[in-house]
C-alpha cells in the first residue's frame, strides 16, 4: 500500500465521521439543521470528488444509469 493510499484512507475515516458528528450536535440541538446539512454536505462531496477517486473508484459509474 502506498503512502498516498494510506492517507485518502485516512482522509475519508475523517470525512466519514465528521459527518457522524455533524448528526450528533444536530441532534443535541447545537447547530441548526441548515448549518449541519451544509457542513455534512461539504463532507460527502469531498468523498465522493476526491478521496473515492484517489482510492481507484469510478464514481462516475455510481451515477449512471
Amino acid at each position: 500500500m502506498t503512502l498516498s493510499t494510506m492517507v485518502a484512507k485516512m482522509r475519508f475515516k475523517f470525512h466519514a465521521n465528521a459527518v457522524d458528528w455533524n448528526n450528533v450536535l444536530n441532534q443535541l440541538n447545537i447547530i441548526s439543521d441548515d448549518k449541519a446539512e451544509a457542513k455534512i454536505k461539504d463532507h460527502v462531496m469531498t468523498i465522493v470528488n476526491d478521496i473515492l477517486p484517489r482510492l481507484g473508484y469510478d464514481v462516475e459509474k455510481f451515477f449512471k444509469k
